[in-house]
């Protein structure tokens, strides 16, 4: 049971990029390597991680059950989990530390920046091959988007009428 922490263990503490990217690891440790499970007792994990609500890496509950009984279901939970706590607690009390340095702050204000940045360049990666395949689609998501802003549906109608109209006066 030692060697099930130790290696889910590691598996947290390379999991980055969200349980999703860890299941090919974990997929090899509990059927190749160990042979814990079978394929079909690891796809049957995978669905049921996938059907209850919380990170995927809940995989490591049942991996240590089916391996170890309820003593490895625990700690196997316990490892996956252990170095994302202790990072997120000691990045936590960090941040609680530098609260009030001036510096902190416009190191925040800068950062935010950056992301919303980062954030804008990727919509225009993800929604450039949506234009030049299908453009009305882009359009249907911004309808979807002011809708959801309460604004007035005839205000809605009368100007995607409008833009349609547009459109087809210059195609």
């Amino acid at each position: 049971m030692a060697e099930l922490a130790l290696r889910f263990l590691v598996i947290g503490a390379i999991a980055f990029g969200g349980g999703q990217a860890a299941l090919p690891l974990v997929e090899r440790l509990a059927v190749a390597d160990t042979g814990w499970l079978s394929a079909s007792q690891f796809a049957a994990g995978v669905g049921l991680a996938y059907a209850t609500p919380g990170p995927v890496l809940i995989l490591a509950a049942y991996v240590g059950y089916v391996a170890f009984g309820l003593p490895g279901a625990l700690a196997a939970s316990a490892a996956v989990f252990a170095i994302p706590v202790a990072l997120a607690a000691a990045a936590a009390s960090l941040v609680a530390r530098l609260q009030g340095a001036a510096w902190f702050g416009r190191f925040g204000g800068g950062a935010a920046a950056a992301a919303i940045g980062l954030l804008g360049v990727t919509l225009f990666v993800l929604a450039r091959p949506l234009v030049e395949v299908q453009p009305l689609l882009l359009l249907g998501a911004l309808v979807v988007f002011v809708a959801a802003r309460r604004i007035s549906p005839v205000l809605i109608l009368v100007v995607a009428a409008g833009i349609g109209a547009l459109l087809g006066w210059l195609v």
